[in-house]
């Protein structure tokens, strides 16, 4: 096989950062979280005040995008050499996010670009349309999901820890918009993979979760 890909999509707080991260360590491949490389763009975008409407700004912050990943001691991601792994969660950013992932020029400068970080192989990737649309000739597709009650409640921990008075209704709401967002968008809509393995891992732990796509790759 050429480029060794293993692919993982699935909605927000499926699951796929800690699964994927997990899973390349347990194979000793390296996990690139590609959800992560268009919010360091809207990171940026916001960072330099580039209006939404100004498609031309925003696809020239995509094609010189400068991101590398580190997997030491953790999954950390690098935007310009300065870590940004932590601002990347910020809502603002996940609401731009959810945005600019919709242009279609967008999605084809970051197709390339996923592509590209890919080349030498060896890699667990997540995001939302890696095996339907980057890598639908991929050895092993997964698709994870778990019930948005359950994905909610997810990131209102995540997001409670920076800010306390954050509700969860408010989380749940906007991520059943996002999902509504991701879904319908023209730009790649998510869906399941072709022969992709769905796992529903709204009651399961992340290592039984890779314990699940272990059996299925050592199948």
């Amino acid at each position: 096989m050429g480029t060794e890909v293993i692919t993982i999509d699935g909605p927000t707080s499926s699951g796929k950062n800690s699964v994927g991260f997990l899973l390349a360590k347990k194979l000793d491949y390296r996990y690139i979280d590609t959800g992560m490389i268009y919010r360091a763009g809207a990171f940026k975008i916001l960072k330099q005040n580039i209006p939404p409407s100004d498609i031309e700004k925003i696809l020239e912050v995509y094609r010189n995008l400068n991101v590398r990943f580190e997997m030491d001691g953790g999954w950390k991601m690098f935007l310009d050499e300065e870590d940004v792994t932590e601002a990347l969660h910020e809502p603002a950013v996940s609401e731009l996010t959810s945005k600019v992932s919709a242009i279609q020029q967008v999605r084809d400068i970051m197709k390339g670009l996923q592509r590209k970080i890919a080349g030498s192989g060896r890699v667990v990737m997540g995001g939302r349309d890696i095996g339907s649309e980057i890598f639908p000739d991929a050895s092993f597709k997964f698709f994870l999901t778990a019930s948005v009650k359950v994905r909610a409640q997810r990131r209102f921990k995540q997001l409670q820890r920076k800010n306390p008075t954050i509700k969860y209704e408010d989380v749940l709401s906007s991520m059943i918009e996002r999902d509504k967002r991701d879904f319908t968008r023209e730009a790649s809509p998510m869906r399941v993979p072709e022969n992709a393995r769905v796992i529903d891992n709204s009651n399961l732990s992340v290592e039984q979760t890779v314990e699940k796509m272990l059996q299925h790759i050592h199948a």
